[in-house]
């Protein structure tokens, strides 16, 4: 049992390791190559059935980009994850992970962000092997819109993967128009 245990924290310490060098960049330095999704934001495919992007404005004038667990979703346990938008109409000003997912509840998961380049958001949400509640906000990332930003329908996408309790990974991809208007 305790080679079990061991064997266990080692594939959770790889795991964060190789997450910690992805959200830094890794190999190739931040280079990103967008992956097409789907027309909505939700899709048929069971297998991507996992995460959904909802928008709405807050109460400071910015847009809120929320990914939500869907009721679909399974166990998941990790969330590596790319926001791409149009960062000539869009900044991205915060990104937090939801406190009843946080440090303190029983899921106990933290959220790591990095923006190594304009348009492209690497999110990754990593903790003990508790799985996320499903049909729950798990992150939301708060953009501003851009001085001059043109009116009209803009959209940000998300894909990455998710991994279970198992390590099993699972690929999903999510998108939401987001209206400007002037």
């Amino acid at each position: 049992m305790k080679h079990h245990r061991l064997a266990l924290l080692g594939s959770v310490v790889l795991i964060l390791v190789a997450t910690v060098i992805w959200v830094a960049g890794g190999p190739g330095g931040g280079e990103h190559r967008p992956r097409p999704g789907p027309a909505g934001s939700r899709s048929r495919d069971p297998e991507r059935s996992i995460l959904a992007l909802e928008g709405a404005e807050t109460a400071a004038g910015d847009v809120r980009v929320t990914l939500r667990a869907l009721d679909s979703a399974g166990p998941v346990v990790t969330i590596i994850s790319q926001l791409e938008y149009d960062s000539a109409r869009l900044k991205m000003t915060r990104c937090g992970l939801n406190p009843d997912i946080g440090t303190g509840s029983t899921t106990a998961k933290v959220l790591h962000v990095a923006e190594p380049v304009p348009g492209l958001v690497r999110a990754v949400v990593a903790g003990t092997l508790q799985a996320l509640p499903q049909a729950a906000d798990v992150l939301a990332c708060d953009f501003a819109v851009r001085p001059h930003a043109p009116a009209g329908p803009t959209t940000v996408r998300a894909h990455g993967d998710v991994a279970d309790n198992s390590f099993a990974d699972r690929s999903f991809s999510a998108e939401k128009t987001i209206v400007i208007e002037n």
